[in-house]
Formats: structure tokens, C-alpha cells, sequence
């Protein structure tokens, strides 16, 4: 039960970025896995494993949890850095799907270069255009994200 203590805290903790969850929308959700995802890299980890998925990092235990979630449930009280919120704050769905497997790749591919980070996310999403990928590499790059 921790552990859903602890995501309803980062759920609530996603309010001063002006994102107020609702699991009835796909959209939600989306932000929500990539929001998790990419808190790992300022030290906040939930616990939990992410796979790449067509949308970029997923995680079925996360799904399984946000489900759960209720208004009245006790939270565990979860502080987010700055960098995170500079980092993601009005980000749209497609540059969180972007920037969360361009992390990924860095995780699972440490010396990989930025060329063939960009050349695998584009192999995967087509999509996506090299300037925008660079752009978001830059931006994850300041933010201490990658």
C-alpha cells in the first residue's frame, strides 16, 4: 500500500504544474507513465520497471496502480526538484513520449552518441524529425535529465 501512498503523493505533487490526473483520459495517463519515468532521473524513484513500448517507456505495475488510486487515500508527501518541473511543465504528449525513449536509449546504451540516439528513436518513430529530437536531447541535456 506504500507504494500507492507514494504515487498518489507524486500524482498531487503534479498539481503545481497545473496537472490534475484524471485516469479516464488517454492523454493522462500517457503524461503520468512518462512523468514517472523521467522522475527517476532526479532521484525520484516509485519502484517502478519500465519497458519501451510503442508510445515509449511503459509500465504495466504503474497502469495497474494509477487504476487504483483514490481521492480520500492517504499520501505520502513526495517533493519534486525544480529541474524536474522546468523540465516537463507544458510539455505536450508527443515531446514526453520523445524525451522519455530518448532517455531510455541513453539508460540502456550509455555510450552511445546523440546521432545514433537520434537515429534509433527515429527508426522507431518515424515521426519524429531529427531538429526535434536534437532540440529535445538539448533540453534533457540541460535539465540534467541524460
Amino acid at each position: 500500500m506504500a507504494k500507492l501512498e507514494e504515487l498518489a503523493g507524486f500524482v498531487k505533487a503534479l498539481k503545481k504544474i497545473g496537472f490534475n490526473f484524471n485516469v479516464n483520459r488517454f492523454n493522462h495517463r500517457l503524461k503520468l507513465q512518462k512523468y514517472v519515468f523521467l522522475a527517476r532521473r532526479y532521484g525520484i524513484d516509485l519502484g517502478y520497471r519500465f519497458n519501451l513500448y510503442i508510445r515509449g517507456p511503459y509500465s504495466p505495475e504503474l497502469a495497474n496502480d494509477y487504476y487504483s488510486l483514490k481521492e480520500d487515500m492517504p499520501k505520502e508527501h513526495v517533493d519534486l526538484p525544480e529541474n524536474f518541473f522546468k523540465l516537463v511543465k507544458g510539455k505536450s504528449e508527443r515531446w514526453l513520449e520523445l524525451a522519455a525513449t530518448l532517455v531510455m536509449i541513453k539508460e540502456r546504451y550509455p555510450d552511445i552518441s546523440d546521432e545514433e540516439m537520434i537515429d534509433l528513436v527515429i527508426g522507431n518513430k518515424p515521426f519524429a524529425t531529427t531538429e526535434e529530437l536534437k532540440d529535445i536531447l538539448k533540453k534533457l541535456k540541460k535539465h540534467n535529465a541524460i
